[in-house]
């Protein structure tokens, strides 16, 4: 029979199964570093979550076998009792409602959820309807969504003081029967409207034997936050050895928090690390972050330091990065991005490995940006500098102090007009450099003489206008003078350089239909030709502030530039061929793409990069190829390759084959530089074969491996082999990893091998603790990642 009744237990149920979640939430941090192997055996005892919450008022549906109402007052419902609102449940075999003083009792087979959790009891349930007060005891709980679970001697919800304390409480991640840990706890006390709950005489449990005991841990209830220290983390190296950090949290005020990390280097000493976040207001944030180290112990006690001053100095950085956006429309933005360090300090980050700073070429930016940003245009202005990681450099980079760049594109049917525009001042420290103020203007006007489906054709034409004020001393630099071949006289104080350009670029699709091995697919072939004209200038009188030959690929040739920036614009009279053939399959996934392209110059250029830099008279570009596979979504190749045809030398080239399905990866790579194209940058050839593997060798062993070997300077770069055992609710790892690192302060010349052996341990839905590399592919010099370009 049915009846509906207003005010059953339901009611403090969902607040008993509130309780619960609440309860657990200490012994819920997942650690997101974690790539354990699924098992679905694992969770097949984890209902799924439903989300939503059921109205306090919704009507409440109760059925039973048996119904009765005594003469003293109850209600007694007995057999199969189920209590039904919205997504909530109860059920018991027995259940008794008081109606004076609204008491309720509820004995045999107790289960109740919410669609988030499952609380069961084969004890009693007590409560009332009144004061929402109840207690249950032996009462299980299992998540839902995730594998949390546990037990609780006796549950006691206080509604008043809105207060959930639980007695003799457990919680495990393992499935049912394979409680390889446990967290038990005497006494668990959560307070609803408190960010933090407690817990008292908490012990963690690997399997029968007690290992660690918590006399008091606060644990947060609530997506809020509150100061308190966060997990410990150490590590340990052959640099600084034993590496521990204790952070601790502040929670200033709801748009402002902080870190303070002490950290212990048994090498070095110890360090004070503090982060500052902060929301002032709508559309900004940022970040504070600072480290200090009053002196390192393995430099002061270094006698091969002994000469230089700074051997007993403070090691420091400093960084602060904001984003900002002024209006709600997001025109108006700007952002800073500073980091640096001891200017003497060459080597912090590949000592400390802070959290913060971008290294580039052994470069940390420094940067100040803003301005207006529009769907047709933008105005922007920067302060740029940088702090160069790098002993005994022959010249500094230039300081932008400041920029100010005006974008410009809009389109008015068949025509298109862009315009680009800058004002920069360059500045240098050093007092033999030159410096300029320069402006340039380029505007452009693109006409599509065809547009039509599989054929397009468009005009190009514009001009370049820049006019320096260079700064000169009245004794360059040598290195200005012997290496780039710039002199005194030859710079002039006052430069203008006005060049033309005119572009004519068509592309044709051409498709057809094929079947190889008994599948449908479509082939593509797509032809490109460009035609370029921009006549001669010399620019040798012009000073180089941010300009540097562009790397040559299937896409830089069809660029209308052949140095990057701006203090050189190269002639250019001619044409570039190339095509690009595509395979999809009938899905749509594209299988394969090759492309192929040359340059061919009816004039060789003329203009150099540096006034001693020998011309290449060639008339040839390198024939560049770029190719794509996707076999069969599992097996990837990758290569790239550009081919001196006049010498019939390979300048340049790379190849990588990667296997990837379901947990199983395996990629191995090649790369060729010729020192002969590639001087600037490389003294003799560079030839790196090396690859790396993750795999799982049975259903809770896995294998992660790589090695990357420098084949002409016959030594190894990165070294790496590990093993890891993952269960259903805990994983240890073991990884070795050797590669070689820099030291620019103690042996700048040389490279030194570092070593780090990794251990970690995993309690899934607890905590992990190890040090070292983690369990993941890729190494410390060389992360994975995947290089193919393929669409879908």
């Amino acid at each position: 029979m049915k009846k509906r009744i207003i005010g059953l237990p339901l009611l403090f149920a969902s607040g008993l199964a509130q309780a619960q979640v609440a309860g657990t939430a200490p012994f819920d941090e997942q650690d997101k570093d974690a790539n354990p192997i699924s098992f679905s055996r694992c969770f097949s005892h984890v209902p799924l979550r439903v989300e939503g919450q059921t109205d306090a008022n919704a009507p409440i549906t109760v059925t039973a076998d048996v119904l009765n109402a005594t003469r003293d007052g109850k209600i007694l419902y007995q057999g199969n009792v189920e209590v039904l609102q919205g997504q909530r449940r109860f059920s018991s075999d027995y259940m008794e409602l008081e109606q004076q003083s609204r008491d309720v009792m509820a004995t045999g087979n107790i289960q109740l959820t919410d669609g988030t959790i499952t609380v069961k009891s084969d004890s009693t349930l007590t409560g009332n309807l009144t004061t929402k007060d109840s207690q249950l005891d032996q009462a299980r709980y299992q998540l839902h969504g995730d594998p949390g679970r546990g037990t609780a001697r006796k549950v006691t919800l206080n509604n008043q003081k809105g207060e959930v304390d639980l007695q003799g409480a457990s919680y495990t991640t393992c499935p049912p029967g394979e409680e390889a840990w446990q967290l038990k706890a005497s006494t668990v006390s959560v307070e609803q409207d408190e960010v933090f709950g407690e817990a008292w005489n908490a012990v963690l449990w690997a399997g029968n034997v007690p290992v660690f005991y918590f006399p008091y841990i606060k644990f947060p209830v609530k997506d809020e936050r509150q100061s308190g220290f966060l997990y410990p983390s150490f590590d340990i190296s052959s640099s600084n050895g034993t590496d521990i950090r204790l952070p601790y949290y502040l929670n200033i005020a709801p748009n402002y928090d902080a870190t303070v990390t002490p950290r212990y280097m048994e090498k070095r000493g110890t360090m004070a690390q503090l982060e500052f976040r902060y929301l002032p207001t709508q559309g900004q944030s940022g970040v504070l972050y600072g480290e200090f180290l009053p002196e390192d112990k393995k430099l002061a006690n270094d006698p091969a330091l002994a000469a230089e001053e700074w051997q007993n100095d403070a090691r420091w950085l400093f960084s602060w990065q904001h984003n900002a956006r002024f209006d709600r429309a997001g025109h108006w933005r700007g952002n800073v991005n500073y980091t640096q360090v001891a200017s003497w300090d060459k080597n912090y980050l590949d000592d400390f490995d802070p959290p913060v700073g971008t290294v580039v070429d052994d470069q940390l930016m420094q940067s100040l940006n803003g301005g207006y940003y529009d769907r047709h245009w933008q105005l922007t202005t920067e302060v740029r500098d940088y702090q160069i990681l790098k002993s005994e450099l022959p010249t500094q980079p230039f300081q932008l102090m400041p920029s100010l760049t005006l974008n410009s594109y809009r389109g008015f049917g068949d025509f298109d007009a862009a315009l680009d525009a800058e004002l920069a001042r360059f500045e240098n420290s050093d007092e033999q450099a030159y410096q300029a103020t320069r402006f340039h203007i380029e505007p452009r006007i693109i006409y599509s003489l065809i547009d039509q489906p599989g054929v397009q054709l468009k005009a190009d034409a514009g001009a370049y206008y820049t006019h320096y004020e260079q700064d000169i001393p009245n004794t360059l630099g040598a290195y200005y003078r012997d290496t780039w071949g710039f002199d005194e006289n030859s710079l002039d104080s006052s430069a203008d350089r006005l060049l033309p350009r005119l572009r004519l670029n068509g592309s044709l699709v051409f498709d057809r239909r094929a079947r190889w091995f008994e599948q449908d697919f479509t082939q593509t072939l797509e032809p490109q030709i460009q035609y370029l004209y921009v006549p001669y200038d010399d620019q040798d009188h012009i000073g180089l502030y941010d300009s540097t030959t562009m790397r040559q690929d299937y896409y830089s040739l069809f660029s209308d530039r052949r140095f990057a920036g701006l203090d050189r614009i190269s002639d250019a009279n001619q044409l570039t061929a190339g095509f690009t053939s595509r395979i999809y399959d009938n899905a749509g996934t594209e299988r394969l793409r090759l492309a192929l392209a040359q340059t061919f110059n009816f004039t060789a250029p003329r203009v150099k990069l540096f006034p001693s830099e020998q011309l290449d008279k060639t008339k040839r570009s390198f024939l560049t190829f770029e190719g794509d596979l996707n076999l069969d979504n599992n097996w990837f190749v990758h290569a790239e390759a550009q081919q001196d045809t006049r010498n019939h030398q390979l300048a340049a080239g790379n190849i990588t084959l990667e296997y990837n399905e379901q947990g199983k990866l395996a990629q191995l790579g090649f790369r060729h530089l010729s020192s002969g194209y590639f001087s600037d940058s490389i003294s003799q050839d560079l030839n790196q074969i090396g690859g790396t593997v993750f795999w799982p060798l049975a259903p809770q062993w896995g294998f992660i491996g790589a090695y990357y070997r420098d084949i002409e300077l016959h030594r190894n770069l990165d070294s790496l082999i590990g093993l890891r055992y993952d269960s259903c609710c805990w994983a240890v790892s073991l990884v070795w990893e050797q590669w070689q690192k820099e030291d620019k302060l103690r042996t700048p010349a040389e490279a030194n091998q570092e070593t780090s052996i990794g251990l970690r341990f995993e309690l899934k839905g607890f905590s992990s603790l190890g040090t070292g590399s983690k369990f993941e592919p890729g190494t410390e010099l060389l992360p994975y990642y995947r290089p193919f370009n393929l669409n879908n």
